[in-house]
């Protein structure tokens, strides 16, 4: 064998003997992925709640406007609610039929949510239905399919049986509160609503929680300067301070 052929062989069994890791290094590799898997997931899921939340807000922006329309073709807001009732998007007693009527959705596209649905003659009622509302049939606003909880939300768990059809926001919550200027003065506060500000549920839990005067702006007419104002519970609320809210 000559000097080559030897140091070739000592190559080979250098290689040899450094494949592979050994277990401390493998148990090191471990940790390091743990560590970063630490950092990474929440901050990802932080991001993921971040994104939501704007979305929510820009929701209530779209919503806001077209309250906004409506008072400028008809000279008032929406009325979603008996006289005295709390003021939701989803009121109790919400039909998840598509072809029943839903104030919120129905004054302001002028159309059911299944829009195949025929258009009723006016009639009364406490609140006025659609029809007597949005006499016009104006669509102030362009629902899409993903503003409302469907048969794959339930399915997946996202949402409730009972919730189907109903308007969601980004967190497919429908517990989402929705208070107008009702006396027109400029100002939204206690005189705008009976019983205090409507209490929401946060999404995918049971807490509920309520808007008080803490949260609202302090001024010499105490209250939202704003003609409509929305509010939501984001999943992991505990208090008022947690809300989404349209004015902030």
């Amino acid at each position: 064998m000559n000097l080559l052929d030897l140091r070739s062989l000592q190559s080979s069994h250098r290689v040899k003997k450094h494949h592979g890791f050994t277990l401390i290094e493998l148990l090191t590799v471990v940790a390091i992925i743990g560590i970063l898997a630490a950092i990474i997931i929440p901050t990802a899921g932080g991001a993921r709640k971040s994104a939501n939340k704007a979305k929510v807000r820009a929701q209530f922006g779209a919503w806001t406007s077209a309250f906004e329309a409506f008072r400028q073709e008809y000279g008032a807001y929406p009325q979603l609610s008996a006289t005295g009732a709390q003021k939701l998007v989803n009121p109790l007693g919400t039909s998840t039929n598509s072809r029943q009527p839903h104030l919120f959705h129905d004054i302001l596209t002028g159309r059911f949510r299944d829009p195949s649905t025929p258009w009723p003659a006016p009639r009364t009622g406490n609140p006025p239905p659609p029809q007597n509302q949005n006499t016009r049939r104006i669509q102030f606003i362009n629902f899409v399919e993903n503003d409302f909880v469907s048969q794959a939300d339930i399915t997946a768990g996202r949402a409730a049986a009972n919730q189907l059809n109903f308007v969601r926001d980004a967190f497919y919550n429908t517990s989402i509160a929705c208070v107008t200027d009702s006396n027109l003065n400029s100002v939204i506060n206690g005189s705008d609503t009976a019983g205090g500000f409507p209490p929401v549920t946060v999404a995918g839990g049971t807490t509920v929680i309520r808007v008080s005067a803490a949260t609202l702006p302090v001024g010499t007419t105490g209250g939202v300067h704003a003609g409509v104002i929305f509010y939501s519970a984001p999943p992991g609320s505990t208090t008022e301070a947690d809300l989404i809210l349209s004015w902030k």
